[in-house]
């Protein structure tokens, strides 16, 4: 029997239960129609090890390590490369599918779509329970859908779901945020940029979006997103600056090429995108618990980042009358006026900053 659907998880150094639990939540569920690929990038722990454990009792599981440690963006190319289904689906290997990932989406495998956009959750110890998907039809989205989640991802800006008739609960960002026809991907060579370490997603579905001719919406959670506190989206990163960098160079490729002489692009970009790296510089790298440079040596570096475009640029420009990011408002404040020491007494405790943040948001409602 012809393999519909392939789904891929990508794997590094998974804590053992997170890994175990992601696997035997999708062999339940695998059919003669599903394989999975485990691809690991040279894990040092015992994920390998974990991955031919189920790969050896299960013809429908397969096992692929990469040879050498070269990250997500490799990872996911090469589920691109090694599906043998007709439909591709991203998963991260800490994260779980629904108990009903598969029928649901073997249900829709004959759909005449580029891209299938779903629903997820985010959990922290348990998902929710859940009930088997009562849709029967995929919902079509309008044409110009496309450009408009296309533009999202490679701005970072707020996401459009609403204005298509999407819940919130999707997020068209991230690659396990939808199924992807294998031909569609093959056919326009979209593939993760190759090299960087962050936001692969971003790049990789501001191509995907921009070239998509028809896109649908199942209205039902197919995935849950584990809140890890040991995530990549919260680890320390002492390399950020040379990511952003790199990230940049694709994200300018994407607008030279799909938006070029578009002045509200631009805008978007500088207001979200490069705002949002300002941001991430400041949590993951320089204020983080988890520098380990001294003070000194993490304020100069917070000086000479915060005088480089186009970064100084983004942070002179912010508006916080017509931004809605209401949590940066303060740390931009707080940036202006080179205040090292508040940032540093802050943006290291969450607790902290969320509560300064939101009394800045009342004050601010406040005097509006």
């Amino acid at each position: 029997m012809a393999v519909e659907l392939s789904i891929g998880a990508a794997v590094y150094n998974i804590d053992e239960g997170f890994l175990r639990a992601f696997i035997e939540g999708a062999v339940r569920q695998l059919t003669d129609e599903t394989e999975l690929l485990l691809i690991d990038d040279c894990s040092t722990n015992n994920s390998g090890e974990i991955c031919r454990e189920y790969a050896a009792s299960d013809s429908r599981v397969r096992y692929i390590n990469m040879g050498q440690n070269g990250g997500l963006s490799r990872v996911r190319n090469r589920t691109i490369e090694e599906a043998a289904g007709k439909w591709i689906f991203f998963a991260d290997g800490d994260d779980l599918l629904s108990d009903h990932f598969v029928e649901t989406a073997l249900r829709f495998c004959g759909a005449d779509f580029d891209i299938i956009l779903h629903e997820r959750l985010k959990f922290a110890e348990q998902k929710d329970e859940e009930q088997p998907c009562a849709v029967s039809e995929l919902t079509e989205l309008p044409a110009e859908a496309g450009r408009a989640f296309s533009i999202s991802c490679l701005c970072l800006d707020p996401s459009q779901s609403a204005q298509f008739g999407l819940s919130n609960r999707v997020f068209y960002h991230a690659a396990w945020g939808a199924i992807y026809r294998k031909e569609f991907l093959v056919k326009n060579d979209l593939l993760f940029p190759a090299g960087q370490k962050k936001a692969q997603d971003s790049v990789f579905n501001t191509w995907v979006y921009s070239r998509a001719e028809k896109i649908a919406y199942l209205p039902y959670v197919m995935y849950f997103y584990r809140n890890n506190a040991q995530g990549i989206t919260r680890r320390y990163s002492g390399d950020f600056p040379a990511m952003a960098v790199s990230l940049i160079g694709h994200l300018r490729k994407c607008i030279d090429t799909l938006f070029p002489g578009d002045a509200d692009v631009e805008a978007r970009f500088r207001d979200h995108r490069v705002m949002s790296l300002v941001m991430d510089e400041m949590r993951l790298n320089i204020f983080h618990k988890g520098n380990p440079n001294p003070r000194q040596a993490r304020k100069q570096a917070f000086l000479e980042f915060i005088d480089t475009e186009p970064y100084k640029s983004a942070i002179r420009d912010f508006d916080p009358k017509t931004s809605d990011r209401w949590e940066w408002h303060l740390p931009v404040v707080l940036i202006r006026k080179k205040n090292f020491a508040l940032l540093d007494l802050f943006i290291g405790n969450d607790t902290a900053f969320r509560i300064l943040c939101g009394a800045d948001k009342r004050l601010q409602k406040t005097l509006r």
